[in-house]
């Protein structure tokens, strides 16, 4: 079973978005072939790719937050 929320910066969350996202929590992580391991040491290509995603990412909240 696939959970996804997408969430918009301007929006307020209901009550029972809340506690369906907190639910979330209890479910593990399970790392597949569509969400591999990202270890540096064994796959440092995708460790680089994933530290780029997350400056950009980090970037452009920056510019929105400013």
């Amino acid at each position: 079973m696939d959970v996804r929320f997408i969430l918009k910066a301007d929006a307020t969350l209901t009550e029972d978005q809340v506690r369906e996202i907190e639910a979330s929590r209890q479910f593990p992580f399970v790392e597949d072939e569509d969400s591999p391991e990202v270890d540096p040491q064994k796959n440092p290509e995708l460790w680089a790719k994933a530290l780029e995603a997350l400056a950009s990412r980090n970037r452009r909240m920056a510019k929105r937050m400013a």
